[in-house]
């Protein structure tokens, strides 16, 4: 969260040095860092302190009142002293302190927050939009600072408020990625329920104009919210994040990741991707419990679950957080160890395992995952293992395909510099899953249409069944309900689930009407011809696998750039190594 301090530092000494206009700072900067700004040390501190005017603590809404007032008494830039805007509470209360995390007089309804001018944005200029839809989280994990300024549990906005904010979007003429940027997307799961179907029929009334994305705790895939992950795929969602931090379970409780010990990550990882929704990951390497071997094992929990997004990061107490007063405690917080992200080799701390082990195992992760034959294959395991839903809005835009071009130059002929047959190898894998897919959508529609013939013909107004064509039904109308959902537009979504709710107690009691029936059997035939379309081409997984190669290279040119500025220059150790260096002498 300090990672803008750098560059803003240097608009404040560069472009902005001299002017007059006062500068106002919130968000994770202006809230978790405050003290480093107030109280100086390093240059990039001072320079902080004397070019802002005001801090913000926590959300903006509640503070516009005071700070329009503020600004109208101080109209000009001062080099003083940043005034900071935060409740007294949260200042009277100790470093660390969760006793204020569910203050309803600090952390307010998300009613009255007004819908974001994107009106005032040229939408060309973005990749994707956010949508809020919930603030705060009922967990308290140690390392995360969320909490300490967005409250300790889950604050929603209602149907009308998101449907409005998902409008102003719309109305710009944006199409594309929209990340809904929550703390926690299942913070509150009763919320979410009804925030979800107001997403869902947004996007029916619009034609699925987006696609989201979001981030959220493991317990996503639990048996008590395994209801929301259909909603999810209705709406159109297609990545989640997930904050997965540890293999190990010990290292779970240090972080006091009581969510993760509760659920098995990989069943969740699994729910998702049969959603047809991709599972990006987070790992946190270097808790007290960590040692050079667990890099061995986050590497292959990636490898083992179908994970390209998989992003590690350093352990980095954050002030105000439960892990940085604890780690004070015991002395061992780097007084001048302020780092900017998760991933330089600035420490904030001194790691039990040392900080070359540290620094040779993080190395190792990244090695490992993003060499360029580990990214195609997981690449190709993210394609395997996720089921493309229909919820993916239009198809191939003229974007995605000049992007394509752009990969074709840039990564399968090396810009010129010679052919990259493992590149080209991974895209054909990718156009022989659509082509083994499409027959098998085939065969199934065949199989389908001549069940339907041989139900109907011997039918009257009822159809008995038997317990295997009641299998073959229900599998039937799942086809159905999510081809209602899509293009049963004439319908409420409410209507909707009253008739597979409806269908399947017919089911349940061995008959069903002829008519009824025959809904099912048409809307099935619709979802079959909207998969075999997907995989026609250019097929959903070979347009796929480009964004997937895209990314590839991107990840595998950050982790390069990162690696070669490492000052620790520790080359990664295989496990044997590592292994023998922690063996006694």
């Amino acid at each position: 969260m300090n990672i803008q301090g750098e560059s803003l530092a240097e608009l404040l000494n560069g472009p902005a040095r001299g002017t007059d206009t006062p500068w106002v700072l919130g968000g994770p900067l202006a809230s978790t860092y405050r003290d480093t700004i107030l109280q100086p040390k390093t240059a990039k501190d001072h320079i902080l302190h004397d070019g802002l005017d005001f801090l913000v603590w926590g959300e903006a809404t509640p503070w516009i009142a005071p700070l329009n007032a503020a600004l109208e008494a101080q109209p000009q830039h001062s080099a003083a002293t940043p005034r900071l805007f935060i409740p007294e509470r949260v200042l009277e209360e100790p470093d660390g302190s969760s006793k204020y995390l569910r203050d309803e007089t600090i952390f307010k309804t998300l009613e009255n927050v007004p819908v974001p001018r994107w009106d005032l944005l040229d939408v060309g200029h973005y990749r994707s939009m956010m949508l809020q839809t919930t603030a705060g989280c009922r967990f308290r994990c140690t390392f995360c600072d969320i909490v300490q300024f967005n409250g300790g549990f889950a604050r929603a906005k209602d149907q009308a408020a998101v449907s409005r904010e998902l409008q102003a979007i719309y109305d710009t003429g944006f199409r594309g990625g929209v990340f809904t940027v929550d703390d926690n997307f299942v913070s509150e799961p009763a919320a979410m329920e009804s925030i979800l179907k107001a997403m869902i029929e947004f996007q029916r009334m619009h034609a699925y104009p987006f696609t989201f994305f979001t981030q959220a705790s493991i317990d996503l895939g639990k048996e008590s919210l395994a209801h929301l992950l259909p909603l999810m795929k209705q709406a159109g969602f297609m990545a989640v994040f997930l904050g997965i931090e540890s293999p190990d379970p010990d290292a779970l409780k240090a972080m006091n990741k009581i969510q993760n010990l509760k659920t098995v990550p990989q069943q969740t990882i699994a729910r998702l991707q049969r959603q047809g929704i991709e599972v990006y990951a987070g790992f946190i390497f270097g808790s007290d419990a960590d040692t050079p071997q667990t890099a061995d094992s986050i590497v292959d929990f990636v490898k083992d679950n179908g994970i390209l997004s998989a992003m590690t990061g350093k352990l980095t107490p954050m002030p105000h957080t439960p892990l940085y007063v604890e780690l004070r405690r015991q002395g061992r917080l780097i007084e001048d160890g302020n780092a900017s992200n998760n991933i330089d080799d600035t420490l904030q701390y001194r790691p039990l395992m040392g900080q070359a082990d540290l620094q040779a195992g993080f190395n190792h992760i990244l090695t490992s995952l993003f060499n360029r034959q580990a990214i195609y294959e997981r690449a190709r395991g993210v394609l395997e293992r996720i089921d493309m839903h229909i919820f993916r809005g239009n198809s191939l835009n003229p974007s995605q395909g000049l992007a394509a071009i752009r990969s074709l130059l840039v990564q399968g002929f090396n810009r010129g510099g010679g052919y990259n047959g493992a590149y080209f190898k991974y895209l054909k894998s990718a156009f022989q899953w659509d082509r083994k897919l499409l027959r098998e959508v085939r065969g199934e529609t065949a199989q389908l249409h001549q069940f339907w013939r041989e139900m109907a013909a011997s039918a009257q107004s009822h159809i008995e069944l038997d317990p295997q064509t009641t299998q073959r039904f229900s599998a039937m109308l799942d086809y159905a309900h999510d081809a209602l959902v899509r293009y049963g537009t004439h319908r409420k979504l409410a209507e909707i689930g009253d008739f597979v709710e409806a269908v399947r107690d017919s089911l349940d009691r061995g008959s069903i009407a002829l008519e009824e029936a025959q809904s099912v059997y048409e809307a099935a035939v619709d979802f079959l011809q909207t998969k075999g379309a997907m995989f026609s081409f250019p097929g959903t997984n070979l347009v796929k696998a480009f964004e997937l190669a895209i990314m590839g290279l991107h990840y595998e040119t950050v982790v390069g750039n990162v690696l070669t500025r490492s000052n620790a220059a520790v080359p990664p150790l295989s496990a044997t190594e590592r292994l023998d260096d922690n063996k006694p002498h």
